[in-house]
């Protein structure tokens, strides 16, 4: 677009928090998501990563399974209870590639679940398709 004055218009990152109880997991992330241009927040555990979500309201949820306090999916289960719980793409990045914790993940409506160890370039490309995919729903709902 013109760029009249000098003014640009202002767009506002994705937001992108990061679940996972790996410290250097937690930062990996974090370094590489800002690196691309999304606004990073972390928590450590599901109870915290709650707290951060209903302050925050990301766009996407990078989620572990196994964690402290409340594990991903315990999480992931109240937060799609919460009203503003269904808006947040939710990735589960986890250990976990048991079949009955991918099927309790799908029913609670997440959008893609990757097993460690990871690609971080293929995670950054479904990020970005997840995020891709959301333009197209909002522009088609509009």
């Amino acid at each position: 677009m013109f760029d009249f004055f000098g003014l640009k218009k202002k767009t506002q990152k994705t937001k992108i928090l990061v679940v996972d109880d790996e410290p250097n997991i937690v930062q990996t992330l974090k370094d590489r998501l800002e690196m691309n241009d999304f606004q990073v927040t972390t928590a450590h555990n599901g109870s915290d990563g709650l707290k951060v979500a209903a302050e925050e309201k990301p766009d996407v949820i990078l989620l572990d399974v196994i964690m402290p306090v409340m594990n991903g999916l315990e999480m992931l289960e109240l937060l799609r209870k919460q009203p503003w719980g269904m808006d947040p793409s939710v990735i589960m990045l986890t250990a976990r590639s048991q079949t009955q914790d991918i099927a309790r993940a799908n029913i609670c409506g997440i959008d893609d679940y990757i097993v460690k160890p990871f690609d971080l370039s293929e995670l950054l490309e479904k990020i970005e398709a997840i995020l891709e995919q959301r333009k197209t729903l909002t522009k088609a709902s509009v």
